[in-house]
Parts: structure tokens; sequence; C-alpha cells
């Protein structure tokens, strides 16, 4: 049997690229909500080819932290059919998630296929391996790699798309990063490499490993830019808000809301309030409650902020429905028309901007 040593450095590179990779996708995921159109498939493909690129930066980062008795190459087809599929599968594992309002059995769908994805990138990555050796898998860690993977991703997403703001996304990205390194180290665990009696000589072409690891290089170093690049905050307005992310800059004249699968559009005055629903929105009348496909930062950036104020990191508030300020429990509240005198919260650093927009 063929020993096998790791570069302590190398792995911990492979784990950093892996968490790197999975906080730019969501990042983008984040900021693909409001968008539509061209916009919003662009930031999906640039999503997905970030995390997709990222598993399969990893995974042969991995592979080059591996220290064999043996002179290694990787048939290039089979290299480029990995890095593919990775994207695929993980566009797929969004697309889950990312066009309808995310409920458990979409996480599940999603978590699924980027649990996968990150699989059949390893294994494929795994078969376009050249050396004069062979490998043996065990069945059971393999299984046990690919429900790491699953379980994993399933629970990242989950993270992604309910918790919001920068550490919750730093931690939904370190745990998609451990979703993709255990299994990859998981899935090396399950093989054992041996002395091959007889070498197939090689049918296409094959990348010798500073070859193929020039090729990582360049990968990772775009991987690290577009991260630093979408770190950047968006340029802020005088009123401390983020900068409108459409073509026209215009604000809303009316709020599109779906009820029934029919599309409607609401008067902007008949809006008392609007709550974040994950990444989506739930808009309250007075006669109602209706689903809004925008996040509540998107919304903060085109309504009117003399009308509306964002209160809480989950309420926007309609301030011509307000009927009441107070405090309950050393908690600043404001009371509003028609939720039937539910108290919407005001966080503490907003409640000096909400006092001057009332007027007290």
């Amino acid at each position: 049997m063929i020993q096998m040593t790791y570069d302590p450095a190398l792995v911990a590179l492979s784990v950093v690229i892996a968490i790197f990779a999975a906080y730019t996708c969501f990042h983008l995921v984040e900021r693909m909500e409001g968008s539509v159109g061209v916009a919003r498939k662009a930031m999906l493909s640039g999503a997905a080819i970030a995390m997709g690129g990222g598993i399969w930066s990893m995974h042969f980062i991995g592979m080059l932290a591996s220290r064999f008795d043996a002179t290694v190459g990787y048939d290039l087809l089979l290299t480029l059919i990995s890095a593919l599929t990775s994207i695929l599968v993980t566009g797929i594992a969004l697309v889950c998630t990312s066009f309808a309002p995310v409920t458990r059995p979409r996480l599940a769908a999603g978590g699924l296929f980027m649990g996968l994805g990150i699989a059949s990138m390893h294994y494929i990555g795994m078969a376009a391996m050249r050396a004069d050796m062979a490998m043996r898998y065990s069945p059971a860690v393999v299984a046990a790699s690919i429900a790491i993977a699953v379980v994993a991703a399933m629970l990242a997403l989950w993270l992604a798309y309910n918790l919001r703001g920068f550490l919750q996304r730093v931690l939904a990205a370190t745990v998609m990063g451990a979703a993709i390194s255990g299994m990859h180290y998981t899935a090396m665990a399950a093989v054992t490499f041996h002395e091959a009696s007889v070498l197939d000589a090689p049918v296409a072409p094959v990348l010798s490993q500073p070859l193929l690891a020039s090729v990582i290089a360049v990968t990772t170093f775009l991987i690290f830019g577009f991260t630093l690049l979408t770190a950047v905050p968006e340029r802020a307005t005088p009123a401390g808000r983020v900068a409108i992310p459409h073509e026209d800059g215009s604000l809303l004249v009316k709020l599109p809301v779906q009820k029934n699968k029919t599309t409607l559009f609401l008067d902007l005055d008949d809006i008392v309030a609007i709550q974040a629903d994950a990444h989506y929105t739930t808009a309250v009348t007075r006669t109602g409650r209706y689903f809004c496909p925008i996040s509540l930062s998107v919304l903060e950036t085109r309504l009117d902020p003399v009308r509306f104020v964002r209160v809480h990191r989950s309420h926007i508030v309609n301030i011509r429905h307000a009927r009441g300020f107070e405090r309950q429990n050393e908690q600043a509240v404001i009371l509003l028309d028609g939720l039937d005198g539910a108290p919407v919260p005001v966080s503490r650093g907003r409640v000096t901007y909400l006092r001057t927009a009332l007027g007290i």
C-alpha cells in the first residue's frame, strides 16, 4: 500500500479557499434579491461560478497537499468536466432557493443538489488522477463523505437564507466551507492507494502537478479578487442609505405583491408596514397581508424615505399610519393603524431618527 501524507499549510489554504468562495456566493445571492431580468441571472451565474470554482479549487489544492511516493498527473478532459459539473450543480442548487419563497422543501432540495455537486466534483476529480498506483474505496466511508456534504450544505443554506448581516454570512460561509473541505478529506480517508500491477497508457492530455498548480493559482486569485470586490459597500446616499441598485434610480410608485398566484400593485399610502420574511417581505395593509418578492434592504432604497422609515432590521413602517410611540419594558415601539394594536419594535440605533421623522 502506498502511504499518503499531507502538507498542513496547503490543507489550511484549501479550507480558506472554500470559505471565501462560499462567502462570495452568499453575498451575491443576497444582492440578487430585488433585481430582475439579466441582472438577476448575471448575479446567479456569478454566485454559481464562485461556489463551483471554489469547490474545484479547494479539491485540487487538497490534492496538491497530498504527498505520494509516485508521480501524479491529471486527465485534462476529466479535470475540466469536474469543474463544469461543480458549477452546473451549484447553479441548480441556487435556483432551487432563489426564485421563490424559501421553504423547507426548497432548502432541502438546494442542500441535496449542493452536497451532490461537491461529491460529484470530488469523485470525478479523483477519476482524473493518472499515476503509477490503483485506488480502492471503502463504500461506508464514501457514503459518509456524501452525507457530510449534503447535511452541512443544507445547514449552510438555512443559515444563509434565515440569518442576515455580515457576521451571519461569515457563519454560513464557514459552515459551507466545512461541508466542502469535510467532504473532501473524509473522501480521501475512504481511499487507499496501491501499486498498480498493470499501467494503462494515457489516452488524453495530462496536466502535470506544476501546471495544475498554476491553473489553481489563477483560479484562487480570481476567487479572492471577486470576494474583495463583492465586499466593497455600495455608495451611500446623503440619507445614510445604500444607493438604489436599479438602472433608472427611481423610487417605487406602487408596490408589486403576490396573492393567489396573481401579481397585484398596492398603493403606497395603503401600506402600513413591511416586515422581513427571510429574503422576501410581507406588506401589511389595514385589510390584509401580501407576499412581496423584494427584500427589505432593497425596499428601503426604493421607497420614499419621508414616509417609509426602517425602524428595525426586520421592519419598515409608514409613519403616516403612526398613532403612538412609547417604551415597553425598556424597548422602544411604534404603534400603527391596522396591526390590531401589535407594537413594532424600534432598534436603539434608529430611535433618534424615528423621533425626528415623527417631529418629537
